[in-house]
């Protein structure tokens, strides 16, 4: 399965979602890989410290910023890999129509804060409409609540509102969102882990959860 995590603004946690579903599936014996598109490269950082800290599961990373190269090196990588997971630039980039063409599953991570985000998220879905109007399938795609807080009112406000946005384009909401823990993840990345492998039960219950349920959904596309 080839999944993307794609946002057209940085700082939503398309990077740090990336990483901990590629730990998830190693830990689970998967081979997976994943494709760094970001030009900031942060996850090649991230995979540098892990490298050096000879921490197993090995998992690689390959950079790859060209939209003319990045479609035959991501087939190319997923007749060696069970799963590549691609990083995706925090803006609209050439190379993220290429993204959304090759995947098989397309992961939009978004954080409820306000207008902005929303009217972000109405132009990365009519760009994803347009992509599949090109590939002429339909490749699925959802939203992912990430620094979730569900104390603030307006936090289910954004989510009740995202909702109805994602109908229109036919993008559910994973019922598995990811609560606001910015330590947990910020340690994580640091040390070049995944909260699989981190002492946090409740990171890695949530996470757990997001995660098989992406897997009931690659059994099905």
């Amino acid at each position: 399965m080839i999944i993307s995590s794609i946002s057209y603004k940085g700082g939503v946690g398309k990077s740090t979602i990336a990483r901990n579903l590629a730990v998830y599936f190693a830990h689970q014996d998967y081979k997976v890989c994943i494709v760094d598109a970001d030009e900031s490269q942060v996850t090649i950082k991230w995979s540098g410290v892990r490298m050096d800290k000879e921490i197993e599961p090995v998992i690689q990373v390959v950079g790859m910023t060209d939209p003319k190269a990045l479609m035959g090196t991501v087939k190319q990588l997923y007749q060696d890999y069970d799963i590549v997971v691609i990083d995706s630039p925090p803006s609209y980039n050439p190379i993220s129509v290429k993204i959304m063409l090759i995947s098989h599953l397309i992961l939009m991570p978004i954080k409820p804060t306000g207008r902005d985000e929303l009217e972000t998220a109405k132009d990365l879905l009519e760009r994803y409409s347009e992509a599949m109007e090109m590939k002429e399938e339909h490749t699925p795609a959802y939203f992912i609540v990430n620094e979730f807080n569900p104390r603030p009112s307006f936090h289910k406000s954004f989510v009740s509102i995202l909702k109805d946005i994602g109908e229109e384009y036919n993008t559910p909401i994973f019922e598995h969102y990811i609560h606001y823990r910015p330590a947990v993840y910020s340690e994580c990345s640091a040390r070049g882990i995944g909260v699989m492998e981190y002492n946090s039960k409740a990171a890695k219950k949530e996470f757990s959860s997001l995660a098989e349920q992406i897997v009931h959904i690659g059994t099905s596309v």
